[in-house]
């Protein structure tokens, strides 16, 4: 029998946590996508200790620990921006900024239920609609972006340092 999920919102105490936890799962999804010296620069500015902090403490900026056996598997952040980009269709609004696993939790269904937990409290936070950035070139999360009803409604530019790179832009109406 496997253990049970549990899904908690981090706290400030989870800052180094969630640092190394960012790096390793944004590292793991990416590497090879860009030059390495743009991946450090990347993982240096994104997940310095005082960005994670910062992210922790900005209100509408909630952290999704999704851990088994008190070992953190992955994580999500849901963030509401001031002014939401104008492709959003209905408002209020929230972006899912960041949502990864680590590369031995992934296919498992882990990312379901904590896709799931985050639909339900954009819900509960009176959200109409969540958006994401997701790489064009990322064929397996776009799939399950699909498979939980996000679709396309434009694109970005998304530096990994110095190399700007497509994202495409999705949302899922509540």
């Amino acid at each position: 029998m496997q253990p049970e999920l549990s899904i908690r919102r981090a706290t400030p105490e989870d800052r180094d946590l969630l640092v190394e936890l960012g790096r390793e799962t944004f590292y793991a999804a990416f590497a090879g996508t860009c030059r390495e010296e743009d991946m450090e620069l990347f993982l240096a500015e994104s997940f310095a200790p005082e960005k994670v902090a910062a992210e922790l403490a900005r209100e509408k900026s909630i952290f999704y620990l999704l851990e088994q056996s008190g070992e953190a598997l992955g994580y999500a952040r849901l963030f509401e921006e001031t002014a939401p980009p104008d492709f959003v269709s209905a408002r209020p609004a929230v972006e899912l900024v960041r949502f990864y696993l680590k590369e031995a939790a992934i296919g498992k269904g882990y990312a379901g239920a904590l896709m799931e937990h985050c639909l339900e409290e954009a819900r509960r936070g009176g959200y109409r609609s969540v958006y994401l950035g997701v790489w064009e070139h990322n064929e397996r999360a776009k799939r399950f972006y699909t498979k939980h009803g996000f679709t396309k409604r434009g694109e970005k530019i998304f530096w990994v340092g110095r190399d700007g790179q497509t994202d495409w832009y999705l949302e899922r109406l509540l």
